[in-house]
């Protein structure tokens, strides 16, 4: 893999005038891993992300949202911009959903760089600058430093779309990229260019250091031929990154600290020990810096006596030999932990941090232990099946489900389909009915007694239901949906399967005899986009959120002869036109889910209350797939999926809390659509990719 440049880089971060030693939380250089998307093998990723708002996130927030950049541009595809864009696009939809149903908000400026052969990109949101020195040209971003306006743009979270400003600019030998949070813009602007010319990055980064007057967090990138000599001992080595992790509502832990340090293009060096040797060679050379201010002082004309020329002169010969001492000693000393000891140490740092967050603290609490998983995932990539690390795991995974009141049960995967994408599901007495969305067929299966398993041979496809498939001549379409109907009032037979495609064919199948299928058109010129169908006392009802309409269909002599009649009438009609799914109960009752998880119920058209109770704190929903009504005697529940969450809540009629599930292995909800439940067998049914899940509700 070939490179045009490596980079070398250095931290800056300054707190209330004091010189922390250690890279500002959210600061971030990745190169490619090893499984990037196709066209990103040779990027190199900066970031930074800075606080903003008057909440006051942890350190590990920023750290982790700095990760989770990194592995979602790594796993994007499309050219560089849009994959920034995507990367903010992201954060920002998280940070938002939080921030509307959490009274405890949380905004980031972020500003980030992707180093492409000799095309640098830098993207920004929020209060966050750059200044570029390229071939004796400073070229500051935003344009002017003084424009509040186009320095202080909304940060992630603060609107539902991120207001991304970004520059595309040409990288050479010797091009300097400083990146700093907006405090840089109170630095005169002069001394700034002055700062960037200085020899090497550590004395910039030195030199910066004295002009700050309150904090700061910066971070300064040279680009050098990737075979220019290094001051530093640092060898070549592949990425310490396996592969980029998938994209979930928490990132990767902390990275380690650093100082100046040698980021190959071809493989970050070392990144813990030489990060630490490099640390202690930048706090060298800034002690030798003052040293030399001390023994040669400049005169009023600005240079230096003889006297002092000839000690600096000494100070100068001693420091390059002081600073490869100390970092071939650290280096000595680090060898003998391997890259894994390393990750397991962060792992272990990430879990003291977890555990003196105050546990009043829920939300900081949940950060924290989300933070260790995201190490603890990345090391177990490294070696899997450690006894120490697995501890890590269950202690972090108590933790967060005990805030979250999430309760794990064991599944079976019932059944797979191959390239299938399972996206509806009935369940009636012993046989289940799904739709497979990615080819429009359904299909019938036969549940053995103890419900975790299907009838060798009894799964089959529903001919009259699949795309293509023609039923009293009418060619059915694309399915929209697949519902049961006990009144067949405006169908063939009462207890049929039916399922409705995108031309308004309505076809209805009796459980044993599927071959024995009716088809009728029903009247569609009312619609727009309809997603879902539900019967009741033999009406049909079609949901169609881009009509924002419900679409009630009666029945007549076995058939559904007559246009729609609109649900919602009148003037105060609500808006549904984000509702994903709905439901309707005995009595009539109409129930409307949101992709937020928002939820409004509806009798006769009207609306009558509805709402959420006894959800745990740190878990309301903020986003949502499905919706089942049970309407069983013994289980009167609904419930709620989140594929987001990884999770199926578990609510009343009433919205009151029962209970939130997920797999013992979360990995399995993924891509998590649906789900029906069974109180008989005490059994819910999920569909998550092409698979049929069962999870046992009882212990």
């Amino acid at each position: 893999m070939l490179f045009d440049f490596e980079a070398l880089v250095g931290h800056l971060y300054v707190v209330k005038g004091r010189s922390i030693s250690s890279p500002p939380p959210g600061a971030l250089v990745e190169v490619a891993p090893r499984k990037a998307a196709r066209g990103r093998e040779t990027d190199t990723f900066f970031a930074l992300v800075l606080s903003s708002g008057d909440t006051q996130a942890a350190d590990a927030f920023f750290e982790q949202m700095a990760a989770f950049a990194a592995d979602r541009y790594f796993n994007s595809t499309g050219s560089v911009s849009a994959g920034l864009r995507d990367v903010f696009t992201q954060i920002n939809d998280n940070l938002y959903e939080h921030n509307q149903t959490n009274p405890k908000r949380y905004e980031a400026s972020i500003i980030a760089a992707v180093l492409r052969g000799s095309d640098l990109v830098v993207a920004r949101v929020g209060a966050a600058v750059a200044l570029l020195r390229h071939e004796g040209l400073t070229q500051p971003f935003p344009a002017e430093f003084s424009n509040d306006e186009a320095l202080y743009t909304p940060p992630l979270g603060v609107q539902p779309t991120p207001d991304v400003r970004m520059s595309m600019y040409k990288a050479a030998a010797g091009t300097r990229l400083l990146i700093s949070d907006a405090a840089l813009a109170d630095i005169e602007y002069d001394r700034l260019l002055a700062t960037l010319t200085r020899p090497d990055i550590g004395e910039s980064l030195v030199n910066l250091k004295d002009m700050v007057v309150g904090s700061l967090s910066a971070m300064l990138v040279e680009f050098v031929p990737p075979d220019a000599p290094s001051t530093l001992p640092v060898r070549e080595a592949d990425t310490n990154k396996v592969d980029a992790a998938p994209v979930v509502q928490t990132p990767s832990a902390p990275q380690t600290p650093g100082g100046p340090r040698l980021s190959d293009a071809r493989g970050e060096t070392m990144r813990n020990v030489m990060g630490t040797a490099a640390l202690g060679a930048a706090r060298v050379a800034e002690g030798m810096s003052h040293t030399i201010d001390r023994v040669a002082p400049e005169g009023a004309d600005g240079r230096r006596s003889l006297l002092s020329n000839r000690g600096a002169a000494a100070i100068a010969i001693l420091v390059p030999i002081a600073v490869v001492v100390l970092v071939i000693l650290f280096w000595v000393s680090g060898t003998g932990q391997s890259e894994f000891d390393l990750c397991f140490n962060e792992a272990e740092k990430a879990a003291e941090l977890a555990r003196s967050v105050a546990p009043a603290d829920m939300q900081g609490t949940l950060a924290a232990w989300n933070a260790v998983q995201a190490v603890a995932r990345r090391c177990e990539q490294l070696r899997s099946g450690d006894p120490q690390l697995a501890l890590l795991v269950s202690e972090s995974q108590t933790v967060i489900d005990a805030l979250l009141a999430i309760e794990r049960r064991s599944t079976t995967i019932v059944d797979a389909l191959p390239s299938a994408t399972l996206t509806q599901i009935v369940l009636q007495t012993d046989d289940l009915y799904v739709l497979d969305n990615a080819n429009d067929q359904v299909y019938r299966m036969t549940l053995t007694p103890e419900g975790n398993a299907i009838v060798a041979g009894s799964r089959q496809p529903v001919q009259a239901m699949r795309r293509g498939g023609i039923v009293d001549q009418f060619t059915v379409g694309d399915l929209i949906d697949i519902a049961w109907a006990d009144d067949g009032a405006g169908l063939r037979q009462d207890s049929v399967i039916t399922a409705l495609d995108e031309n308004g064919v309505l076809v209805d199948c009796p459980p044993r005899f599927l071959q024995n299928c009716a088809a009728q058109q029903i009247n569609t010129s009312t619609w727009v986009d309809p997603i879902a169908m539900s019967y009741w006392q033999g009406r049909l009802y079609v949901l169609d959120p881009a009509a924002n309409q419900v679409w009630r269909y009666d029945p007549s002599s076995g058939v559904f002869p007559n246009a729609p009649l609109e649900y919602f009438v009148g003037s105060a009609r609500p808006d549904i036109s984000q509702a994903v799914d709905f439901a309707i109960d005995t009595p009539g009752a109409l129930y409307i889910l949101y992709s937020d998880g928002a939820m409004l119920k509806f009798n006769g058209g009207e609306r009558v209350p509805f709402a959420y109770s006894n959800f745990p704190e740190a878990q309301p929903m903020a986003s949502t797939n499905s919706l089942f009504l049970n309407a069983s005697p013994t289980d009167l529940m609904l419930y709620i999926t989140s594929r987001q969450a990884r999770t199926i809540y578990q609510t009343t009629h009433a919205g009151t809390f029962a209970a939130s599930y997920q797999p013992e292995n979360d990995e399995l909800f993924a891509a998590l659509n649906n789900a029906v439940a069974d109180a008989n067998r005490d059994m819910i049914y999920a569909l998550s990719g092409n698979s049929i899940i069962a999870l046992e509700r009882g212990r």
